[in-house]
């Protein structure tokens, strides 16, 4: 979980367009303890995830939700990011989603693991 939530708050970062040494002042703790919430060595409090959500401008869920594994959840992060597209460009993003599966699928069906990535797409 540390390392989802470590991965997420990363992007976040990223996103906002700060460094880990920007943000670790701004939280008033070391780069290092910031390098540590981002590899997911140490785990973020409750407090740290509301301060980061301030700072990244997003809600404080965004970290728990990205992270998950949940499919509701993920269904929840998508909608998101497409809810403000036209319908035309969400189809195209079904599409692109309907496609991808099937792919896995394939890839599931010889035996490759999440791991190793992804296959090439199916004919």
């Amino acid at each position: 979980m540390n390392q989802r939530l470590g991965k997420t708050i990363a992007r976040r970062r990223k996103g906002a367009g700060f460094t880990q040494d920007e943000v670790a002042e701004r939280l008033d703790i070391g780069k290092e303890a910031f390098s540590r919430l981002e590899r997911g060595i140490a785990g973020a409090s409750v407090y740290r995830l509301f301060e980061l959500a301030d700072m990244f401008e997003c809600g404080v869920e965004t970290f728990l939700i990205e992270g998950s594994r949940r499919v509701t959840e993920q269904v929840e992060l998508i909608d998101r990011h497409i809810s403000s597209l036209s319908m035309a460009d969400r189809q195209l993003i079904v599409q692109i989603i309907e496609r991808l599966a099937r792919r896995f699928k394939v890839d599931a069906k010889k035996g490759r693991t999440e791991e190793e990535g992804p296959g090439y797409w199916p004919e």
